[in-house]
């Protein structure tokens, strides 16, 4: 543009203030703590989202051999699939307001989900986990 100022985008400018999702990952955290690894990561990659979901059912009911009459899955899936979508934006982003443009959404209202599925008390894990090393 001649003779105009061009609107300079810096929301996902790096910020100077310290961000306590900056080092959260979620991959990197459950391989830390060994409860996956580097092959059952190449597995997964075959696996579509409603196999994934439906396979981790079957497993955690195979204990009550299927039978979880009255538990309302529906009602609860909606919330799971949300909170599951909050931490991959966290996981993929280096601070909240990165997540919240990810996500399409408002950071306030991105903040919101932050506390309704308690996810602070992961970033200070995994805050403490790195200041102890």
């Amino acid at each position: 543009m001649v003779g105009k100022t061009a609107i300079k985008d810096n929301s996902l400018k790096k910020t100077k203030h310290f961000s306590e999702n900056k080092n959260y990952n979620l991959k990197s955290k459950l391989l830390k703590e060994k409860k996956i690894d580097k092959e059952f990561l190449e597995k997964l990659r075959f696996i579509t989202l409603e196999d994934l979901i439906t396979l981790k059912l079957l497993v955690s009911t195979e204990s009550l051999k299927g039978k979880l009459y009255n538990f309302p899955f529906l009602k609860y899936s909606y919330e799971i699939c949300k909170e599951s979508v909050v931490r991959f934006a966290l996981s993929m982003s280096s601070n909240r307001k990165e997540a919240s443009l990810i996500l399409g959404m408002k950071k306030a209202d991105f903040l919101h989900y932050i506390k309704e599925y308690n996810l602070i008390e992961e970033f200070n894990y995994d805050r403490r986990t790195k200041n102890n090393k």
